[in-house]
C-alpha cells in the first residue's frame, strides 16, 4: 500500500477488492508489484471503472480527499486476467493473512469489503465469530455490515461495484451510506 496522504484524513477509509485485473503477475518480484500499485495511484485516471467511480463517491460521501483511501485485494492478484480457481486460489488464500494485518496496522475508521458475498467464507476465516448484520433499505444477501472486535465499526461488505451499478443499487447504496457513514467534525479536520 502507499498511504501518502491516507494518514492526514480527518476519517480513514479502506476499500478491499476483489482481485487486481490483468495486472503485472511478477509474483517473485515485490519492487515491481508495489511499483504497479503505486503507479496505479488508487484508480488516478480511471474515470470509467465503476470501482474507482463509486470508491471517489465515497471520499465524497466522508468530505475527505480523492484517493486518499487505503486499498488491497483478499486475492493479492489475480492468475492470467481472471479470477483465481483451484489450486492458484489455494495458494493465495495463504496470504488472506495479509488483510487483516493491514487493517490493524493503519486503522481505518471505515472499511469496505467490495468482496461480494462468495468471499464470505474467507472473511469468516480472517475474523472468527464475525457477525453480518442487515443494512437496511439494500438486499441483505447481497450488502451487510460486518461486526467483529478487529474491525471498525462501520464495516460492511457489498458486492463488487461493477455489481453496484449493474443491478443499479447505486443510488439507493450511496443514500444509505451518506445516512450511515461517519461525517467530519470540523474540530477534526486536517488530523495527522
Amino acid at each position: 500500500m502507499d498511504l501518502d496522504s491516507y494518514g492526514h484524513q480527518p476519517i480513514r477509509l479502506f476499500i478491499i477488492g476483489q482481485e487486481t485485473n490483468g495486472w503485472s503477475s511478477k509474483y517473485d518480484d515485490i519492487e515491481s508489484l508495489l511499483k504497479t500499485y503505486r503507479e496505479f495511484n488508487m484508480g488516478e485516471g480511471y474515470y470509467s471503472s465503476p470501482f474507482w467511480n463509486i470508491t471517489r463517491k465515497l471520499e465524497d460521501l466522508l468530505s475527505i480527499d480523492h484517493y486518499s483511501c487505503a486499498w488491497s485485494n483478499i486475492n493479492r492478484y489475480d492468475h492470467n486476467g481472471r479470477e483465481p480457481k483451484g489450486e492458484i486460489l489455494k495458494e493465495i488464500r495463504r496470504l488472506d493473512f495479509l488483510v487483516r494485518e493491514e487493517l490493524s496496522l493503519i486503522h481505518p475508521d471505515v472499511c469496505f469489503f467490495f468482496t461480494n458475498r462468495k468471499y464470505d467464507y474467507r472473511l469468516r476465516e480472517l475474523y472468527s465469530g464475525v457477525e453480518m448484520h442487515e443494512v437496511k433499505e439494500l438486499p441483505y444477501n447481497h450488502f451487510c455490515r460486518l461486526e467483529h472486535q478487529d474491525l471498525p465499526l462501520h464495516t460492511y461488505r457489498t458486492p463488487h461495484p461493477r455489481t453496484i451499478r449493474t443491478r443499479k443499487w447505486e443510488r439507493a447504496f450511496l443514500s444509505v451510506m451518506e445516512k450511515l457513514l461517519p461525517k467530519v467534525d470540523n474540530a477534526h479536520k486536517g488530523r495527522c
